[in-house]
């Protein structure tokens, strides 16, 4: 990447930090490595070896990035990210808490378990531990991936890597989410067409090109 495009890049970075603050009362982005609740999320998140330095984390009204700078020579990356938790803390704030226990869920019931002291029936609860399938979760970060998707053609002009996006429902990142492998790049594919063409954007995707000025 040329100086040039550096600096547009920073500024659009800087312009859609300027907007998400405005739109999310109390928007933060915050360090990992100085959370005592990312570490602790790691431990229960075990699974994801990579939580703590690999992944970002948003937690309405705030991100949680692996450490401050944050990917100080990567405004696309930045800038790719940013919209893609914008998306989450959009649907946060439109949805309240019904996005929290759809993006938990089928495992946020495991703790119904504890009902064992009346009736060791509720044990069975134990289950929703297990790596089931998770429509709420799915849909929640299709529309996340979607965002990635549209910024990936916006700013670098190529199509984002849709194996490592189906990889991402498929796969232990997010407790295999949705092991319907073939239903979900169907979706992922169409969704990119549509981007390119520039066709049937929802309004979050609509809102972020605005911000951003992109002509495409």
């Amino acid at each position: 990447m040329d100086d040039l495009n550096m600096v547009g890049n920073e500024e659009l970075f800087s312009k859609l930090v300027k907007y998400v603050k405005r739109e999310v009362p109390d928007f933060e982005i915050k360090s990992k490595k100085e959370s005592r609740l990312m570490k602790l999320l790691s431990v229960v998140l075990f699974f994801n070896k990579g939580f703590l330095t690999q992944y970002i984390t948003t937690i309405y009204p705030r991100i949680y990035v692996p450490s401050l700078p944050w990917y100080p020579n990567k405004p696309v990356s930045r800038i790719s990210i940013l919209a893609h938790e914008y998306v989450h803390l959009y649907d946060r704030k439109r949805l309240g808490w019904l996005f929290n226990i759809l993006y938990l869920s089928p495992q946020i019931f495991a703790p119904l378990a504890f009902g064992a002291f009346w009736n060791l029936w509720w044990l069975l609860a134990l289950l929703f531990l297990l790596p089931l399938p998770s429509p709420g979760r799915t849909w929640l970060e299709f529309r996340g991936y979607r965002m990635t998707a549209a910024i990936h053609w916006w700013l670098n002009g190529q199509r984002v890597n849709t194996v490592w996006l189906e990889q991402q429902f498929t796969g232990p990142a997010y407790y295999w989410m949705f092991p319907f492998k073939r239903f979900i790049t169907n979706r992922i594919l169409k969704a990119v067409e549509n981007i390119e063409n520039d066709k049937y954007l929802p309004p979050e995707i609509f809102e972020i090109k605005t911000i951003l000025g992109v002509q495409k």
